[in-house]
């Protein structure tokens, strides 16, 4: 059933780039586009990659992102910024598809998979089997962050995964390729909101100390783990003298607010390449979001007057 509906939206979204692709790129005539991955397959990252190059995007680094929004320049021509979250082993297979259109990325990693391989999402189904309270993934981002780890600490010994974040020998060979700069993702990617101001400070401080010293080198941008921040965020970024912060908010109208909120928009792994780029353009939510959030509402009146009928 899933695969069936990643070929249905996949249809849909090729149905409207096709329609409504110029006026889809229109905004990004006078707007940045900044897109992110997590752990795409190379055909994904390489299909929307074209895409932009095809519709004469040009990739910018993050350093002449940093330019525009602090100068604040004019745009007079489209560009977009691409992103990773995480720092997964997989994105190590999209490097020929990188150096090919020669675009320049930056990765977010957090400190502590790099050490020991995993993320602790990855534990949530083994908590959700042994702990009756826990429903999904989300009670567990739900919860203050305390009471999170101490969820966490009960499973992790027990079950030995593969690992699948990179590790140090790989960080330090992506920090060394020409295209790549490393930003912070925080020492445990936890959700900061659920963060005590301690455990905040540390998550800030302590992954900038430990990526500089990795990689010996000044750690300037920051993306913010499940999109979350808050005030006391954005006053960390400031003590730790970060120079830039990602979202996870898609609104590219938006782009000139906080050098610290700097919008993104967020590509499905698990998608097809024209379900991401009609996302991308704004398309989806314009004209498959409402008719989708009609026929549920419609199913639910139908369901309801058939128990109506029988009651």
């Amino acid at each position: 059933m899933g695969q069936f509906k990643k070929i249905i939206a996949d249809i849909l979204g090729f149905i409207v780039v096709f329609l409504f692709k110029k006026s889809g790129l229109e905004k990004f005539d006078n707007h940045v586009l900044s897109i992110y991955f997590h752990n795409p397959s190379p055909i994904l990252f390489t299909g929307i990659v074209h895409f932009l190059s095809v519709n004469k995007f040009r990739f910018i680094s993050e350093n002449e992102l940093l330019i525009l929004k602090s100068m604040r320049q004019k745009i007079d021509e489209r560009m977009v910024f691409i992103s990773f979250d995480d720092g997964w082993k997989g994105n190590l297979k999209l490097l020929p598809t990188i150096e090919k259109y020669q675009i320049p990325i930056s990765i977010f990693v957090p400190v502590k998979p790099v050490v020991t391989g995993n993320y602790w999402w990855e534990y949530a189904p083994y908590i959700v089997k042994e702990f009756d309270e826990i429903t999904s993934v989300e009670d567990l981002k739900l919860m203050r962050n305390s009471q999170r780890i101490a969820y966490l600490n009960k499973v992790v010994s027990k079950h030995e995964l593969k690992r699948s974040a990179i590790d140090l020998s790989d960080l330090q060979f992506l920090h060394q390729h020409s295209l790549i700069t490393i930003g912070s993702h925080t020492y445990h990617h936890p959700i900061s909101v659920k963060c005590t101001e301690e455990e905040l400070a540390f998550e800030y401080s302590d992954s900038k100390k430990t990526l500089e010293a990795w990689l010996s080198t000044e750690i300037k941008s920051f993306a913010y783990p499940n999109g979350d921040y808050d005030d006391r965020d954005l006053e960390f970024l400031k003590e730790n003298n970060y120079k830039m912060a990602f979202t996870t908010n898609p609104l590219v109208e938006n782009d000139l607010q906080s050098i610290y909120e700097i919008p993104r928009i967020s590509i499905n792994t698990k998608g097809g390449k024209y379900e991401n780029i009609s996302r991308i353009l704004g398309l989806w939510h314009q004209y498959i979001q409402p008719v989708h959030q009609r026929f549920k509402t419609d199913r639910k009146k139908v369901s309801i007057c058939v128990i109506d009928q029988y009651s």
